[in-house]
């Protein structure tokens, strides 16, 4: 008898063992950028969002690694098309992730828009090969590009070609030979051909089963287009256990967004937590307030300049820009220049989107009725000279990388330059500098005098203050425990102590590395 029961008291012990359910962050906790997370069952593992991270969050040696945790993963569930939370994955498809890649359809089309223009890829190692003719010709001179190839398409048409020896990156080869390399086109598009195979388009409600224990339903996040929060459903010894990742959710005053469903019933919870406790004294009226802010600035002969993210900051600064030459406030004639070919080919995207709507519609019906989001006099090539009277709109919103990086230097300096501050910028950022009031901004690249007027206007965020964090979560969610993420690690405490207050009482800040275990 006391066998029996000795056998019994080992079997259970076992299965309880193989039962747990837990969550691990790899980035995206303790920090706003490189979201990515590992949902592990003792079937199943699947992972949440494989984003890049910020030059800010002085992790940009991550970008290059693949935890070596989650390159067994059965599935990804992607969250929306933001670098921070999708950047990784092609370097995760070529370290070894084989899973389906699941997402919106909308989702899916900003992201291979994202890809087609080679973002991203450059930590991805190969063996490539190229002209050394052009390679050369660009040491000599100095400037220009190499391109590199790496399908058997090219080859034959590639004379005179040097391949590497090894597995390098675009960064690695650049250093070798001391000249900029770039991917080839015909190439990319072969591979992103084959690489959209890799993703699964789902609809918002539409219950996905992974495998026996694990299924999951994806909810508007009101973020961007396609943006999601995904709600997953585990089977356990005849228990479920319900887990929300919010991925990031809209503001709740975004134009260019659908309003976002609130949060489902769980027993876990995983927020962001972008600006903590933060409460912000922002609504619709403050559209009009930069609309006529512009105009004051052109009305005094300057040049506006508008850093801003490629995804969805830019189009939104498109549309306010619009819709001030529909009111009269902005005269039609003024020129708008939008420098970035990444902004550009977004841009391109959403009017299509506009002109065909999808069967899951991307925007509320009051912006297909107008049926375009662009100014009149809109260029998508730079101006000849940055003449007076006229507005540029470039990307990074930090300044710190792209078409932003390389005119600050132009622009900055000059007393008609208004520089309009729109995106998220980490205090050591360009853009940061500016908004704390330097006058000399360090970059890479050396100081750069100040001598534009800034301005900062948190209108255009698409991140919820903690007031709209809490009329997303319900009653029900009180007796959830909830952990906040996608920010730093005194946002998201100070967020937790609100949240406390307010009868949220299970409610932590994630730490990075640590395993949840869901109980």
């Amino acid at each position: 008898m006391k066998k029996i029961i000795f056998s019994l008291i080992c079997i259970f012990i076992l299965q309880s063992a193989g039962a747990e359910i837990s969550v691990e962050y790899f980035g995206g906790a303790e920090r706003v950028s490189g979201t990515c997370a590992l949902l592990n069952t003792d079937k199943t593992s699947v992972i949440a969002d494989c984003g890049t991270f910020y030059e800010e969050d002085n992790l940009e040696a991550d970008n290059k690694n693949i935890p070596s945790e989650i390159l067994g993963a059965k599935a990804l569930v992607l969250t929306h098309a933001h670098a921070d939370h999708c950047g990784k994955i092609p370097l995760l498809a070529a370290e070894g992730f084989n899973g389906k890649i699941y997402c919106t359809e909308a989702t899916k089309k900003i992201v291979f828009e994202i890809y087609n223009d080679g973002w991203d890829f450059e930590n991805i190692k190969r063996g490539y090969y190229w002209s050394a003719s052009q390679r050369k010709s660009c040491r000599k001179k100095q400037l220009g590009t190499v391109t590199l190839h790496w399908t058997s398409d090219c080859f034959n048409a590639v004379k005179n070609r040097e391949s590497s020896s090894f597995s390098q990156t675009q960064e690695e080869l650049s250093k070798q030979y001391g000249v900029r390399f770039r991917l080839c086109k015909k190439c990319l598009q072969k591979y992103l051909k084959e690489f959209s195979q890799r993703f699964v388009t789902v609809k918002y409600g539409q219950k996905i089963k992974i495998s026996k224990d694990v299924s999951f339903t994806l909810f508007n996040a009101g973020h961007i287009p396609g943006s999601a929060s995904i709600l997953f459903e585990i089977y356990e010894n005849d228990s479920l256990k319900r887990i929300i990742f919010s991925g990031d959710l809209g503001s709740g005053y975004s134009k260019l967004a659908i309003a976002k469903d609130k949060a489902a019933k769980a027993d876990y919870i995983f927020m962001e937590s972008t600006y903590g406790a933060s409460s912000r004294k922002t609504g619709l009226a403050d559209y009009n307030l930069f609309q006529k802010s512009i105009a004051a600035e052109l009305n005094k002969d300057k040049i506006v300049w508008i850093p801003a993210l490629a995804l969805q900051r830019t189009q939104k600064v498109l549309y306010e820009i619009k819709k001030a030459q529909d009111n009269g406030i902005i005269d039609k004639n003024i020129p708008v220049y939008s420098l970035s070919p990444s902004s550009n080919g977004l841009t391109k995207l959403y009017e299509s989107e506009l002109l065909e709507p999808s069967a899951e519609k991307w925007f509320d019906e009051n912006i297909y009725f107008e049926k375009t989001i662009l100014p009149v006099r809109y260029y998508v090539s730079k101006p000849k000279q940055y003449t007076k009277s006229s507005i540029i709109i470039s990307a990074s919103g930090m300044m710190d990388q792209g078409v932003s990086r390389s005119v600050l230097g132009k622009l900055l300096p000059r007393d008609d330059v208004s520089v309009f501050l729109v995106s998220y910028a980490g205090p050591h950022t360009p853009a940061g500098q500016l908004k704390s009031g330097t006058r000399n901004i360090k970059t890479k690249e050396g100081t750069v005098g100040v001598r534009a007027l800034v301005k900062s206007f948190d209108i255009f965020s698409d991140h919820p203050d903690i007031n709209e964090s809490m009329r997303w979560l319900t009653d029900e969610n009180k007796n959830s425990v909830i952990y906040l993420v996608h920010g730093s690690k005194e946002a998201s405490a100070a967020g937790c102590a609100v949240l406390k207050q307010n009868g949220f009482l299970k409610s932590e800040r994630m730490r990075l590395n640590k395993k949840v275990i869901i109980r």
